[in-house]
């Protein structure tokens, strides 16, 4: 400490006019040495205080979080959230009454495409039209939750099933448009798929 105060106090003084030098005076008692302690707090504070405040996915999935019952949700609880999904729709992809699908060769095609593969899945109304695992086709219901990798639908013998995205083909009917979505492409959570930048990967229901 008494050789670093010397040094400061040389360093000092050679900021100082030479003549001046002389009437330098230093009081050790008003010097801080800085050996980084303060930055060390001030980060492992800040890591606490963000801990605390947000929890893991791993976390969120232990307090179950992700997790909803598969027979004690009633078909028609969740119609009400369907309703919403129509009107939300509607408003996202700009759709009046009448509207149809654009064209392929439509220049307003590719634009759309995409809007409707960044929708936000929750109330809406799918069905497996393909699936690799065969017991899985034709299963249908209203979309109750939206993950990375799975849909978990809520059919009319009310019992929520989990079904894998990347296996399977699903249809999606709004107004008097149907179509045809292909879940490999939803590999991704919501939140993430509305501001990610996606290629054309819906094509009109024959």
């Amino acid at each position: 400490m008494e050789h670093a105060t010397s040094e400061l106090r040389e360093f000092i003084s050679d900021l100082v006019i030479p003549h001046q030098r002389c009437n330098v005076n230093i009081n050790p008692d008003h010097i801080t040495m800085l050996e980084g302690t303060k930055i060390k707090k001030q980060h492992s504070r800040k890591r606490r205080a963000h801990k605390s405040s947000t929890l893991s996915r791993r976390e969120y999935a232990a307090l179950g979080l992700n997790t909803l019952p598969t027979k004690q949700m009633k078909y028609e609880e969740a119609l009400p959230l369907h309703h919403l999904w129509k009107g939300y729709v509607r408003e996202h992809l700009q759709l009046r009454e009448g509207d149809e699908v654009p064209k392929v060769h439509d220049g307003r095609y590719d634009e759309f495409s995409r809007k409707l593969v960044k929708l936000d899945l929750h109330g809406a109304k799918l069905k497996v039209l393909q699936s690799k695992c065969s017991t899985l086709e034709s299963l249908a219901g209203i979309c109750v939750m939206d993950t990375k990798n799975v849909l978990k639908l809520l059919g009319k013998d009310h019992r929520v099933r989990t079904i894998p995205k990347s296996e399977c083909v699903f249809g999606l009917k709004v107004g008097n448009m149907e179509f045809t979505i292909f879940g490999q492409h939803l590999n991704i959570r919501p939140a993430e798929r509305s501001v990610k930048k996606i290629k054309n990967f819906v094509k009109p229901f024959m």
